[in-house]
């Protein structure tokens, strides 16, 4: 970079305007030394045109100036009026401006990230969205389906589907505003870090509320004891974590298969292993099982009616607790994924 361009656009100005000021005496005195010397008009007149003439070349010359200044300022406002909804991926180039310049395009650059990064959370709720609701939806149409298959259905039966009914519809409604909740932006993640929460509760509800499921796919799942454990965290966020990681080690299960929950403390920490007896996963995939839409088998995944969002909402979830998920383990056995949440 020159030396010229170091300086700040305030000391440019500066510079600009002292170099300006003496280059107009100067013009102005050469005018009028020239009108002395020959004596073409008279002094007075001679003083007034070298006046004029200076301030014709001041003027001009502020001109000339306020363009070559502005003229970054110009190549922002170009850039910015082409940013769309559609093309907020473009950023402002800020390498070659410079101080207050520079300061206004990464604040603009900054705003612009924040932009980008709400578009693509509301292009991607549409399907997350979907994603949650499919699993209750499915539970209350297989409900139904055995009640019409029944004739003289006994009185307990009856009473025990309803229950499992009005159990759906009750988390299907608060999954609904929960998914609102993280759609429009007011979950207020600073007051909801102090809540503690009991994890054995929610577990049972979650391996309850999946029990369907599970037998739809020949699955058996185990809620091993001791679950007992406070942790830091939202219930209806929680439930909805275990609650993929439930259907995805189901859903990718082998036929008899098993699903087991254990609740650990490690480190100050708590832990909860999720471990199924699946075909496991390839090295290549087990980072990438996070990944939106991201499906190991597409065609058994679409039998399924997987869209590839489980694991990347269970993260998304447990971020806002300062929890995370890894899958530990993966063989031809099975797999183990680790969810690690802080102690309440």
């Amino acid at each position: 970079m020159r030396p010229w361009n170091r300086l700040s656009l305030r000391s440019r100005l500066t510079l600009y305007a002292i170099l300006h000021l003496a280059l107009m005496i100067i013009l102005y005195a050469t005018i009028e030394s020239f009108f002395s010397a020959y004596k073409i008009v008279s002094e007075l007149q001679g003083r007034i045109i070298s006046l004029l003439v200076a301030l014709a070349g001041m003027v001009l010359s502020a001109q000339w100036l306020a363009v070559i200044i502005l003229k970054p300022v110009k190549r922002m406002s170009e850039t910015a009026a082409g940013i769309t909804a559609t093309t907020l991926h473009k950023r402002l180039e800020i390498d070659q401006l410079h101080d207050e310049l520079k300061k206004l395009g990464i604040v603009f650059n900054t705003m612009l990230d924040g932009l980008e990064h709400s578009f693509q959370q509301q292009a991607r709720f549409v399907s997350a969205a979907a994603h949650e609701l499919r699993t209750p939806l499915s539970i209350l149409r297989t409900n139904l389906e055995v009640l019409g298959d029944s004739y003289g259905i006994d009185p307990s039966e009856w009473r025990d589907y309803r229950a499992t009914t009005e159990r759906t519809l009750s988390r299907l409604e608060s999954l609904t505003e929960d998914l609102l909740l993280l759609a429009d932006g007011t979950y207020d993640r600073m007051q909801s870090e102090h809540n503690v929460v009991e994890l054995a509760n929610i577990l049972a509800d979650a391996t309850s509320f999946m029990e369907p499921v599970a037998v739809k796919y020949g699955v058996t799942l185990h809620l091993l004891e001791p679950c007992t454990a406070l942790v830091k965290g939202e219930e209806s966020f929680l439930f909805m974590v275990f609650r993929n990681l439930l259907d995805n080690a189901i859903r990718y299960n082998r036929p008899n298969g098993n699903v087991t929950l254990q609740v650990l403390h490690e480190d100050g920490r708590v832990v909860v292993r999720v471990s199924d007896t699946g075909k496991g996963i390839s090295p290549s995939s087990r980072e990438l099982v996070f990944e939106r839409f991201y499906r190991i088998d597409s065609s058994r995944a679409r039998r399924n009616g997987g869209a590839g969002l489980g694991l990347s909402i269970v993260r998304h979830l447990l971020a806002f607790f300062q929890g995370t998920v890894e899958l530990e383990t993966s063989s031809e056995l099975g797999s183990v994924f680790k969810v690690t949440l802080i102690r309440g």
